[in-house]
C-alpha cells in the first residue's frame, strides 16, 4: 500500500514537467535540488560528484542562497572518508538508497565529522540516491534534515523522484558526448530533444533510445515527431543529414 498522497503525486508530476521542459540544460540540477528541498521537504538537497582515491569533490544545491554560501566542498574534502553513506557507496556496488540513520553506528554520532557537518549546516538526518557511476567516483543526491528521520512516505517519495534523477543524469551524459557545434536553440530544438538526436545519429531504435535516457518509447517518439517539424524533414536519415548541415550533429556519422 502506498504512503503517498494525491497531493504528492503531483508534486511528481509538477517535478517531472518541469526537469523535462527547462530549456537551459545549466539549470536542471539547481532546479531539481531545489524543488527536493520544498517538495519533500528537506533543509538541503545537493548533488556530489566525488572522487574518492583523490579525496576531492564538489556538491551544488538549489536554493535559499545562503546554502551557496555554506563550506560544502570544505565539508566533504575534510570528512568524506569517514562519512558512513559515502564510505558504503565507495566500498560496496550497492547503488539502492539508504538513510544514514540505516548505516551509522554510534562512533559517526560521536565524531568529529558529525559535528563539523552540524555545526556548519545545521542538519544531521540523511537520504542519498546513488546514481550510476564510474569506478572510484560517487555521484548522487543526498538529502537532509535536522531533527527527525525520513518516514515511509519520504522513502517512497524519494524513490519517485530517484527515477527522475536517472534521467536528468542520462541525458546530461549522451549531451556530454556530443561536440559542441552549431546552437540547437536557433531552431527551437530541446536539450532533451537534442540527446534523442545525437542518439539516433548512432542508429539507436526508439526502444533503445528510451533505455538510454530512462524515459519511455512513446516519450522518444515524441521527441523525434517534434525534430522532424522542426527541421522541416519526414524521416530519420533526412533528419540526421540536415542536422549535420546545420552543425548540430558532426560532419561525419559514427563509424
Amino acid at each position: 500500500m502506498t504512503a503517498l498522497s494525491g497531493r504528492d503525486a503531483r508534486l511528481i508530476h509538477d517535478l517531472a514537467k518541469a526537469i523535462l521542459t527547462e530549456p537551459e540544460p545549466p539549470r536542471v540540477w539547481p532546479l531539481l535540488m531545489e524543488r527536493l528541498t520544498t517538495d519533500l521537504p528537506v533543509d538541503l538537497a545537493v548533488l556530489i560528484d566525488l572522487d574518492w582515491k583523490s579525496g576531492t569533490g564538489h556538491a551544488l544545491t538549489g536554493k535559499p542562497d545562503w546554502l551557496h554560501e555554506a563550506p560544502l566542498d570544505a565539508l566533504i574534502a575534510a570528512h568524506m572518508r569517514v562519512h558512513p553513506l559515502l564510505h558504503h557507496y565507495a566500498h560496496t556496488a550497492d547503488r539502492t538508497p539508504l538513510t544514514l540513520d540505516e548505516i551509522a553506528d554510534h562512533r559517526w554520532w560521536k565524531s568529529e565529522a558529525y559535528h563539523a557537518g552540524k555545526s556548519a549546516i545545521g542538519i544531521d538526518r540523511q537520504l542519498a540516491l546513488p546514481l550510476s557511476s564510474r569506478p572510484g567516483q560517487i555521484r548522487g543526491v543526498i538529502m537532509s534534515r535536522s531533527g527527525h528521520g525520513f518516514t515511509d512516505r519520504d522513502l517512497e517519495f524519494a524513490g519517485l523522484a530517484r527515477s527522475l534523477i536517472d534521467t536528468v543524469s542520462a541525458h546530461e551524459k549522451v549531451l556530454s558526448s556530443v561536440p559542441k557545434l552549431g546552437d540547437p536553440a536557433e531552431h527551437r530544438i530541446t536539450s532533451r530533444e537534442m540527446a534523442v538526436l545525437a542518439l539516433l545519429n548512432e542508429g539507436l531504435t526508439a526502444h533503445a533510445i528510451g533505455s538510454r535516457l530512462h524515459i519511455a518509447e512513446r516519450t522518444v517518439i515524441k521527441h523525434k515527431e517534434n525534430l522532424y517539424r522542426k527541421l522541416r524533414v519526414h524521416d530519420r536519415v533526412t533528419a540526421l543529414n540536415k542536422a549535420r548541415a546545420l552543425g548540430l550533429l558532426p560532419a561525419e556519422p559514427p563509424a
